[in-house]
């Protein structure tokens, strides 16, 4: 994870998000509505390997170059363990281990996408917002101060 106050990249976001998904897969973490009172999903390991091998830190948001909207992929079924589907969703005989929905609730991932935003989404829009008005003012005849 990035250091805490320091600006957040999409893979910041992303790294933080794999890592708490990957965590409540095994060795899992306190979810209420599970029997057990725990999210791991965890007997030999292909769901946890598959998962961490198949969602790499560079996919998991995207950032579309022509529409400037972020993508988010997380595959909870991977090559290798398609039945994470189950695992996380449930079955009629087995209760669900949401181990993608506990990792975007966590604190630290919403910590992360919360600095990201701030930082980089609401500065560039800001500042593009008021370029904007800047040249408006301009071409209207009006000086426009900036210091």
């Amino acid at each position: 994870m990035a250091i805490r106050g320091k600006q957040k990249s999409l893979k910041d976001v992303a790294k933080v998000y794999k890592d708490k998904a990957l965590q409540a897969i095994n060795p899992g973490v306190p979810y209420k509505n599970y029997k057990t009172g725990s999210s791991k999903a965890y007997k030999t390991g292909r769901l946890l390997s598959s998962i961490a091998s198949e969602n790499r830190i560079s996919n998991i948001f995207r950032k579309d170059k022509n529409t400037e909207q972020i993508v988010f992929s997380f595959d909870i079924a991977p090559n290798g363990a398609p039945y994470g589907k189950y695992v996380h969703n449930g079955t009629y005989k087995m209760g669900k281990r949401p181990f993608a929905e506990i990792a975007a609730e966590s604190p630290e991932f919403k910590f992360a996408l919360d600095q990201y935003i701030n930082t980089n989404v609401v500065q560039g829009k800001l500042d593009s917002f008021f370029n904007n008005i800047n040249e408006q003012m301009e071409k209207a005849g009006v000086k426009v101060d900036t210091t």
